[in-house]
């Protein structure tokens, strides 16, 4: 979960852009609200009567806009959002403020990701400023805690220290149309897609797949190393070298903050993958998906038999079980590789050491089992990283 907060003071902007109808699907778009009245204009002369009462200290700033957004594969019901915005208002001291909440569907449709959007001031109803010390921690400390408290899917965002700051126009901008600028969008879904020690290969075609072009720049002389040395990254007609986006944007930023894997190995199935076009990649995934999905079902049912509902082996012990099943059944070598990949130890393995680990250790139970021997040091081939790009 992301929670985002921008403060202005044009309500009628921001209640027009919240309830746009390009943006929101439903006849009645507002979730839950205390407020009386429910169309732009009407709720925007509501903010303005609250924030404009006579008061001894003066605010700038009166408006209060929250964005609170998911990963693409997770959904919550309207109940639930307004469940999270009531702890959110609550938790950042909005609780007392005039308020509504409404769903933009328009990143859903284009990326699976769900979100919406919380308008509210930044004074009380008693007329009290509230303040707003420390907000970017105090939301990323919140969205953790949301994240526990509802059963939602971590999500490792990257700490301001890794993000270059707004340039002041971008602040300006933010400020006054509230929308989600190409630089934010572009860190929310790299935080996203990074959120599970993917490769390279593995991050560029989710980007893609969202409708976000990657560029890659190639050392002039490789030799033995790695054909790609630099990151770009393009949204909405805007382009950022990823060291432009912060330390944890470039290709050496993402293998050391986001734990992306990068290694030569993976730079023919980079090329092929960045010839691709949205469409293509998209594509890719699903298929991708499914036979992960389809990896799963057979792992479940290669480890009940083994385990025949007594619960043991585990560990290693059952993933060598499974494989002789597997191969006992007419499974491919990488199609057995595929299956332990989807064990508790392969699994733990790669998101503690990463892909690479992880797929060594299903290599090894699988050559241990068709030569009858320890393994040799692993070597990475086309077919295994077929596995995961």
């Amino acid at each position: 979960m992301i929670i985002k907060m921008v403060k202005g003071s044009n309500a009628h902007g921001l209640c027009s852009y919240l309830l746009d109808p390009d943006k929101v699907s439903s006849a009645k778009p507002i979730i839950i609200s205390n407020m009386a009245w429910s169309t732009p204009k009407d709720l925007a002369c509501e903010f303005d009567w609250i924030v404009s009462r006579p008061r001894i200290r003066q605010v700038k700033q009166t408006m209060a806009h929250l964005m609170v957004s998911l990963p693409p594969d997770e959904h919550v019901d309207t109940h639930q959002i307004a469940l999270i915005s009531l702890k959110i208002l609550d938790s950042m001291g909005h609780g007392g403020c005039p308020f509504f909440v409404t769903e933009h569907h328009d990143k859903e449709s284009a990326n699976g990701v769900q979100h919406w959007h919380i308008a509210t001031t930044a004074i009380d109803l008693e007329g009290n400023r509230v303040n707003d010390s420390f907000t970017r921690l105090n939301l990323q400390r919140l969205a953790r805690q949301l994240e526990q408290e509802m059963g939602l899917k971590p999500l490792a965002v990257a700490p301001p220290s890794q993000r270059r700051n707004l340039t002041t126009g971008e602040c300006r901008r933010k400020e006054r149309t509230g929308e989600t600028l190409p630089k934010e969008m572009l860190w929310d879904e790299i935080d996203r897609v990074t959120n599970d020690r993917s490769t390279l290969a593995m991050l560029v075609t989710r980007l893609k797949a969202r409708g976000i072009e990657v560029h890659l720049r190639n050392a002039s002389a490789p030799r033995d190393g790695p054909a790609f040395i630099g990151i770009s990254y393009s949204v909405d007609g805007h382009s950022f070298a990823g060291r432009r986006l912060g330390p944890a944007y470039s290709i050496n930023g993402l293998q050391k903050h986001r734990q992306i894997e990068y290694r030569s190995d993976q730079d023919v199935v980079l090329t092929q993958v960045m010839a691709m076009n949205q469409a293509q990649c998209q594509q890719l995934l699903t298929g991708y998906e499914a036979l992960q999905q389809l990896w799963k079902e057979r792992y479940a049912h290669y480890s009940k038999v083994a385990q025949g509902g007594s619960g043991e082996p585990q560990g290693r012990q059952l993933d060598a079980d499974v494989a002789r099943l597997a191969a006992s059944e007419g499974e491919s070598t990488l199609s057995v590789v595929g299956i332990l990949r989807q064990g508790q130890t392969a699994q733990a393995q790669r998101l503690n050491q990463g892909h690479y680990a992880a797929l060594e250790y299903c290599q090894a139970i699988t050559h241990q089992l068709t030569h009858g021997q320890s393994a040799p040091i692993f070597q990475s081939t086309r077919k295994a990283l077929d596995i995961e790009l």
